[in-house]
């Protein structure tokens, strides 16, 4: 999953409940699935049906299903009430994660599941008795108010059994999974060149169990995670290529190649790997009473994937029917539940700007003002279409709206959540500026917006998909293009690239410097990598860069 579904308003919601302590309303034990790979971990136990629950929990933990990964390891004790490692499954998965933070309704059964596994571990192995130790000291009740210093108390004791077990897989796994919950998302510095601290340790602890098991998809899924916002995500490409299959029949885990398919410029295999994760989840729905927050958040994270992989390899289609769908697959009530759901809800508006006509743009319906970040971009889809009528009166009205929720909505809860939304909205407001001064005949005013809009977008946060769901380069190359800076144009392509390898849109205005110059070797060679790229059909109208 990515940062926009770090769940982060955790007293919220009629979710709650059900995502925290997962699996309740699922009555009888959950079946043994046959399409979650053969991951295996031997752990202090007579009963093979606790074991084979118990390695279905790590599974679906590593897959982070983490709801269905408790049920797992709640069959395994009913089978082996003394088998300590699996309560202290179920103490790992009620914890925090990267993608949602420890909830208050957790914490009881979490604390109480690691006194469990601390009252069995007498029997257990040496490095059974490292885990349980260390899941130990991640709770605390009542928890401290800043649940951050458990957090790093459970990093520093996976460390130490990390350095005993150096060569137990699960072990180092889960010491790096450790510290990325210490400072989620966060591991490289803004431009990805410079890792954060912990994020060296936790990249060689991954490498390490790749080297000897490339297929581990536990470790394979984490270093996705860990290099996905570096300068090097093409360092996970091998492993992203092995890991669907490893667990074909978890959504999550087939939806992952995508984080580095996108990064990397594959667009295609981006959106087939979510197409795939999408009909294993509806498959897994069909049979399952499935966590709704793993319903609500990590399905309709596939959903978009397809849609803003199909928007930048210029499959139109494709793109309108995925916002369709991601519209649908998000109810008001979890949107309102957790603000990080916002840029998710708004994101089909992207597909039409980029795909619909103008009519359509400008007869979008009005959404209502309860999701700040959904309003703006409707009022940027109504800018952008009134610019393509030539209606620039009207255009400006939407951009003066969207001026006036800069100044004033409140977007607290979106900050607070991680949402850098002023920003976002900013670079709307520029980009619906820099269309409307085109429509105008403006052409250095465009260019000016243009490039706040770049220089706004290159302070983004890193997050896939990215908050801003195109490269605005190519808008700014483009109307470089239009003014007859072919030089600059071709700079601001290129550099476009540089960030978004295989970008089509930015391979087609580089096409048009080549074909105003007459160089028509450039030209043919760039041709060839657009068409190894680009989804659509024929060349895209320079306007929609």
């Amino acid at each position: 999953m990515t940062r926009p579904l770090l769940l982060a308003q955790a007293e919220t919601a009629p979710f709650r409940t059900e995502r925290t302590v997962p699996g309740q309303p699922a009555a009888g034990p959950p079946p043994l699935y046959d399409n979650l790979g053969t991951l295996h971990m031997a752990v202090t136990t007579d009963s093979p049906r606790a074991q084979a629950y118990f390695d279905q929990g790590l599974r679906l933990a590593f897959a982070f299903n983490h709801a269905e990964a408790a049920r797992a390891f709640r069959a395994a004790q009913q089978a082996d009430p003394a088998c300590a490692m699996c309560h202290w499954g179920e103490a790992l998965v009620l914890g925090p994660n990267i993608n949602a933070p420890m909830f208050p309704d957790a914490v009881a059964p979490a604390v109480a599941a690691a006194k469990r596994a601390v009252r069995h571990a007498a029997r257990a192995t040496p490095v059974e008795q490292a885990l349980i130790g260390a899941v130990a000291r991640r709770y605390a009740a009542p928890p401290p108010a800043d649940r951050g210093k458990l957090d790093k108390a459970y990093a520093t004791a996976m460390a130490a059994a990390a350095r005993a077990f150096p060569n137990d897989d699960t072990v180092q796994v889960l010491y790096a999974e450790a510290l990325m919950d210490v400072s989620p998302w966060n591991y490289w510095e803004q431009g990805g060149s410079r890792p954060r601290p912990g994020t060296a340790e936790m990249v060689a602890a991954l490498e390490r169990v790749l080297q000897r098991n490339p297929t581990h998809p536990g470790a394979a899924h984490y270093y996705i995670h860990a290099v996905e916002a570096s300068t090097q995500p093409d360092k996970a490409l091998p492993y992203a290529r092995e890991l669907a299959r490893q667990m074909p029949g978890a959504g999550h885990i087939v939806h992952m190649p995508s984080h580095i398919y996108y990064r990397v410029g594959l667009y295609r295999d981006a959106l087939e790997s979510n197409q795939a994760a999408i009909a294993a989840d509806e498959a897994y729905f069909a049979g399952a009473a499935s966590d709704p927050v793993y319903r609500g958040a990590y399905y309709p994270h596939n959903i978009h994937f397809v849609m803003v992989s199909a928007l930048m390899g210029g499959d139109g289609r494709t793109a309108l029917d995925s916002a369709a769908k991601l519209d649908r697959s998000l109810s008001p009530a979890l949107v309102k539940a957790f603000a990080m759901m916002q840029p998710v809800k708004a994101a089909p508006y992207f597909s039409h700007v980029q795909f619909s006509s103008p009519e359509t743009l400008v007869a979008l319906p009005d959404p209502g003002p309860d999701f700040v970040l959904v309003k703006a971009m409707w009022h940027y889809a109504r800018a952008v279409g009134y610019a393509r009528k030539g209606a620039v009166a009207e255009g400006m009205g939407e951009v003066a709206a969207l001026a006036a929720l800069e100044r004033r909505a409140d977007f607290k809860p979106l900050t607070e959540a991680g949402v850098p939304a002023p920003d976002i909205v900013r670079t709307a407001r520029a980009v619906a500026t820099g269309r409307l001064a085109e429509a105008r005949g403006k052409q250095p005013a465009a260019l000016q917006a243009y490039q706040e809009a770049v220089d706004v977008q290159d302070s983004l946060p890193y997050t896939e998909p990215p908050y801003w769901y195109y490269p605005v380069r190519q808008s700014l190359g483009a109307a470089q293009l239009r003014a007859g800076q072919l030089d600059a144009a071709e700079q601001t392509f290129r550099a476009s690239l540089a960030r978004t390898p295989s970008n089509g849109w930015a391979l087609r205005g580089l096409m048009e410097v080549y074909r105003q110059r007459g160089d028509a070797a450039a030209l043919a060679a760039t041709r060839k990598r657009f068409d190894g790229t680009w989804l659509g059909q024929g060349l895209p109208a320079l306007s929609l860069l």
